[in-house]
């Protein structure tokens, strides 16, 4: 990150000690800003001051997290039908997760866009449904079942037609990669593990509009990074180009859903 404006970090450590009641060094934050964040302390949210107190492990910066955090993450989880022995067991996955497991360096992840209460609901989340699944989907990566997706589009066909069946699944995965985080984890709270625009907004803590704008960006996105990645490696051209991208652009969403569907009835 650029310099930081010292007037814009003095700003948010104020709003920080409004909103949370915690306070670090000027210098302290500097350095985790500059460690964590992409953008001038002014476009950031103030839970970003507690995430590194949090990571500095300050008692007030704990007791703001049971306090002002727990309560948000409780409501949330029993939203999506976790019975209060659920509720308290993966509360407890959560802040082992976030504050004790690598020295607290899952912190890092959060960098100050969009509040830190739903970074942390949204880690609870996948601890929730992660338990869903067997061990052996466990074990696999958050963006594993994302990554699976291009094996279910119709279109890898035409392309293994002419030896180019690789080029998909590439293309794909590149253009998940270019994602933001927050880009990913919608799309697989909402096509992976069901989670719906009514279920995703309060964690977000914005509107079912706002959510809905943004999974449809985020789908357009990953589609328009997959045609571009695939129009400049492919050796497809002329009539057979045009097939492919016509092809991709009618049945993206619909491979996606199939692909969500089949992933569902094999959890069952």
């Amino acid at each position: 990150m650029a310099s930081l404006d010292a007037s814009e970090v003095d700003q948010l450590l104020e709003r920080a000690h409004r909103t949370f009641q915690v306070a670090v060094e000027r210098e302290r934050l500097e350095a985790w800003l500059s460690e964590v964040a992409k953008k001038p302390p002014a476009a950031l949210d103030p839970g970003i001051v507690l995430s590194c107190a949090l990571f500095d492990q300050r008692p007030e910066a704990l007791r703001c997290f049971e306090a002002f955090v727990t309560p948000k993450v409780k409501a949330a989880l029993r939203k999506l039908g976790a019975t209060d022995v659920a509720v308290e067991e993966h509360l407890q996955a959560t802040r082992t997760r976030l504050l004790v497991e690598h020295q607290g360096a899952r912190l890092k992840h959060y960098r100050g866009v969009g509040t830190f209460e739903a970074f942390v609901i949204t880690t609870a989340v996948r601890a929730l449904t992660d338990a869903h699944r067997g061990p052996t989907q466990r074990e696999t990566s958050d963006e594993e079942p994302l990554a699976k997706l291009p094996a279910a589009v119709d279109l890898e066909r035409q392309l293994a037609r002419t030896g180019q069946s690789a080029l998909f699944a590439n293309a794909f995965r590149e253009s998940l990669a270019a994602l933001s985080p927050r880009e990913r984890a919608l799309l697989k709270l909402n096509l992976v593990d069901g989670a719906s625009i009514d279920e995703l907004a309060p964690l977000y803590q914005v509107s079912r509009a706002t959510v809905a704008r943004w999974l449809a960006s985020a789908r357009q996105a990953l589609q328009r990074g997959t045609l571009e990645r695939l129009s400049a490696r492919t050796r497809l051209a002329g009539g057979d180009l045009d097939g492919l991208m016509a092809s991709l652009e009618s049945g993206f969403e619909l491979s996606l859903r199939r692909f969500v569907t089949e992933a569902a009835s094999g959890d069952a």
